[in-house]
């Protein structure tokens, strides 16, 4: 079976890849077990920088795996959310910069993951959004206080409160992303 999380480095860099490209790389708990050990790893590493994308060109996370938390017991999906939570505090403490490189795809959790980072790049066709409102839940790791703090609260609570997905070019207008390039 493959890995949900390929780890390379080129020199002192390392590249953490979400391989679940049959699951939108949605953050399934394998995977958040397989993150967790990456960060207490990085920690003691001469890694320089980190870098975060996606397998595929679709999705670089679509957030936490619904299809996954449907069968879990309510005690276990509050697991998850603090996992996923505790996962995203850790890569934002890390001590060397950390990069989202997002490759498609960047919801709900997903783009909590990129806002816990030091820089966000996005390749032309991205979308980006905290959908949850449209679910009835509000983002439950972190956006709530990452993304405020990055765009102003105005703007933040309008992307939170409408659910609103925007493209790579809106997204960087907004200053969620530092930069898009070209696929």
């Amino acid at each position: 079976m493959e890995s949900s999380l390929l780890v390379s480095d080129i020199g002192h860099i390392r590249i953490l890849t979400l391989n679940r490209t049959n699951a939108a790389n949605s953050l399934s708990r394998e995977l958040l077990d397989a993150l967790h050990g990456q960060m207490d790893e990085l920690k003691k590493s001469s890694v320089r920088a980190v870098i975060f994308t996606g397998s595929g060109s679709s999705y670089f996370c679509s957030g936490a795996d619904l299809k996954e938390r449907r069968g879990m017991t309510e005690s276990e999906a509050r697991e998850t959310v603090e996992k996923i939570g505790t996962l995203f505090e850790k890569v934002e403490r890390l001590p060397m910069p950390t990069i989202a490189a997002i490759n498609g795809v960047a919801l709900g959790g997903g783009l909590e993951l990129a806002l816990a980072c030091d820089l966000r790049i996005a390749h032309n066709e991205a979308i980006v959004g905290l959908p949850e409102t449209s679910l009835a839940i509000i983002p439950g790791a972190g956006g709530t206080q990452r993304l405020p703090r990055l765009i102003g609260l105005g703007r933040a609570k309008e992307l939170i409160f409408t659910g609103k997905r925007l493209n790579a070019l809106e997204a960087e207008g907004y200053g969620i992303l530092e930069h898009v390039v070209e696929i």
